[in-house]
């Protein structure tokens, strides 16, 4: 059918309606059926008939500006004329687009239009290596790639083909208003954003894309022992998701979010993008990822999804300000500490928040939490966690602030949701899980991955269901290595089903044994060790090696304040004092009677040996994948011969 261009103006809904009611239990999942949308732009398109004028986006333009917003109308004709004029300009149902923005209005309207033709989005981030960039463009293929700015195009023409062969033959869609510095080949089209749009408004109508199995987005995972690898995501995938927690957690038609997740991880762009479009929710992109509380408090949202690290930073911040807090300030922590603790506890709930009862619990909370909350805007309803595991003891905290934490599992391969807290409801959560696994999934433990006799119950978590990737893009062996038939998912993680729920131990490639024969799953115990405000990043090694050892890089600012208190000399130079053994020593002290110690941490696992890294671990130096994970050979390989002097 052609497409017809009518957009629905509607009046304002009434304020705390749910945008759709939650799917029955017992429907099937294989397929959509009804009025589920069965692509993503027709999934967009109906939250523009039913939300039209409440607001869908707001953003700053330019640093210092004010927050400019637009509405569901808008922004659905905005992806409508990108979709007509990449038609226009030769994309066709199959095809790639490739995307290296950061999270924008553009970026949304890209990957929108280009579904509604059939072509498949892959994003990129701006922060990546330009060798990566060219390594995933010649790997998919696109017809047409978008950049953000003349930096990104100038980075690009360094890394790609001298020939125009090399390069998306639809041309390069390039934003913002600076001229190109450094030119593509002759023969490839640059098109200017204002000017693609403008012709998109006046161009040939197209047919709508309405193959729910067709391909949708193309994610390259993180690469960290190798070259990274396509999934293949379809329509009904990433909307199998969506549908499922639509109306699980409770998020109101015109509810703000703060989004600052990227996009070009499954996490950010189905839940922090096409899950809020879903349910109508005004996204505020955040500007500035320095300065995510700063604009919190300006959007005063409702809905937060974030990653452990931010959660722990949040907790150290506030925890940093309860111990320096002195007199009536110290008395108010105590007593808001002991009633919040006191209250969970009578309600016997997980996760879930308790609203302070009685005179003086209120008072507290008034006096403490209140002032905590009012960090994030003092609006929060629910807050998501995902991509890591989130601590316990960072869990347990953001419970007694009083938001709503649920922490989630999935992965790029499982659209990405596999299990959640909350989602199933109130009072149904369980720390130290990722929760009950989602509807229309199945959870399998393969106890014969591994063989720790000491974890018996535990083995790879093996996923079935309709969020299941259909493969990996032009690699058929990896896909036989983890599909053991089509939309069954071997994870490589390592887990536990108790009482249906979910828990994550670690990952089947990341444990390593002890010449002890021990094995140890690093990935939580990790975890405890960067709750400590001395330590920023970490990993935990020892692979058929005696004991387990430490690399980590501290908070030098911590470290150095923590020194002095001890009255331990700290030499200027950020080197030196990560090579002094006296320093170390006292790190390693610090971490064995803090964080290293029991239930969590068994005596194997404890570290004998640490090693200080004083450069932050970043993409830049290649320490670090594009979603923020170690690459752990390079880490290594880095510190190897200290590594090799460890008895």
């Amino acid at each position: 059918m052609m497409f017809k261009c009518s957009l629905v103006h509607t009046s304002l809904m009434e304020p705390f309606q749910l945008a759709w009611d939650r799917q029955p239990n017992d429907r099937q999942w294989k397929k959509p059926e009804g009025d589920d949308p069965r692509t993503l732009y027709q999934m967009l398109m109906t939250s523009v008939n039913r939300f039209g004028d409440l607001p869908c986006f707001g953003y700053i333009p330019e640093k210092d500006m004010p927050r400019t917003h637009i509405n569901y109308n808008q922004f659905g004709e905005l992806a409508t004329s990108v979709g007509k004029q990449l038609n226009a300009v030769g994309v066709k149902g199959g095809d790639r687009v490739a995307l290296i923005l950061n999270n924008s209005v553009e970026w949304a309207a890209i990957a929108y239009g280009a579904n509604g033709i059939g072509a498949a989005y892959t994003a990129m981030y701006t922060h990546q290596h330009g060798q990566e960039w060219a390594y995933i463009l010649n790997d998919s293929t696109p017809s047409l790639l978008a950049v953000a700015d003349t930096t990104v195009l100038d980075k690009l023409v360094a890394n790609m083909p001298s020939e125009a062969s090399g390069w998306p033959s639809c041309g390069i869609l390039l934003l913002g208003e600076e001229p190109a510095n450094e030119i593509p080949p002759e023969g490839v089209t640059v098109h200017k954003w204002a000017e693609f749009v403008a012709a998109g408004r006046t161009a040939d109508d197209f047919e709508i894309a309405d193959d729910p199995f067709a391909l949708n987005t193309l994610i390259y995972t993180s690469g960290t022992t190798g070259n990274p690898k396509g999934v293949m995501l379809s329509n009904w995938n990433t909307l199998s998701n969506i549908l499922c927690v639509q109306s699980a957690f409770t998020i109101y038609v015109g509810d703000k979010n703060a989004a600052f997740l990227p996009w070009a991880h499954s996490f950010g762009s189905t839940f922090d993008l096409h899950w809020m479009i879903r349910c109508g929710v005004h996204i505020n992109l955040i500007s500035d990822l320095t300065r995510i509380a700063d604009e919190c408090i300006e959007i005063k949202p409702a809905v937060l999804l974030a990653v452990p690290r931010v959660w722990n930073k949040f907790y150290d911040r506030v925890n940093a300000q309860f111990e320096s807090a002195t007199g009536l300030k110290k008395v108010f922590v105590n007593k808001a500490q002991k009633s919040a603790a006191k209250r969970i506890a009578k309600a016997g709930v997980e996760c879930d928040a308790v609203p302070p009862s009685g005179f003086f619990d209120k008072l507290w909370d008034k006096l403490v939490w209140a002032k905590v909350r009012a960090r994030f805007g003092g609006n929060i309803r629910f807050c998501m966690s995902g991509a890591a595991a989130l601590s316990p003891d960072v869990a347990a905290f953001i419970q007694m602030v009083g938001f709503n934490c649920y922490e989630g599992y999935g992965l790029t391969e499982t659209s990405p949701l596999v299990s959640a807290n909350g989602w199933s409801g109130p009072g149904t959560s369980k720390l130290n899980t990722v929760g009950r696994v989602a509807n229309g999934v199945t959870v399998t433990i393969d106890t014969d991955a591994w063989d720790d006799p000491d974890r018996a119950d535990e083995g790879e978590i093996v996923v079935t269901g309709p969020n299941v990737m259909m493969g990996y893009w032009n690699n058929e062996e990896a896909t036989k290595e983890v599909i053991i038939e089509p939309g069954t998912f071997r994870t490589g993680d390592l887990g536990k089903l108790t009482n249906g729920y979910l828990s994550i131990t670690g990952r089947v490639k990341s444990q390593f044994k002890l010449e002890n024969g021990k094995y140890v799953s690093p990935s939580s115990l990790e975890e405890t060790v960067k709750l400590n405000p001395l330590i920023e990043q970490c990993v935990l090694d020892g692979r058929n090696m005696l004991n387990t050892f430490l690399v980590a890089h501290p908070n030098m600012h911590a470290l150095r304040a923590a020194l002095n208190k001890a009255g331990i000399s700290a030499p200027e130079d950020d080197a030196a004092l990560c090579a002094s053994a006296e320093v170390r020593s006292f790190v390693l002290e610090n971490l064995k009677t803090n964080n290293m110690k029991a239930p969590d941490w068994k005596g194997y696992e404890v570290a004998r040996t640490l090693i200080l890294d004083s450069e932050e671990w970043t993409t830049d130096n290649d320490m670090l994948t594009p979603s923020m994970k170690v690459k752990l050979r390079n880490l290594l390989a880095k510190h190897d011969e200290e590594i090799k002097a460890i008895a």
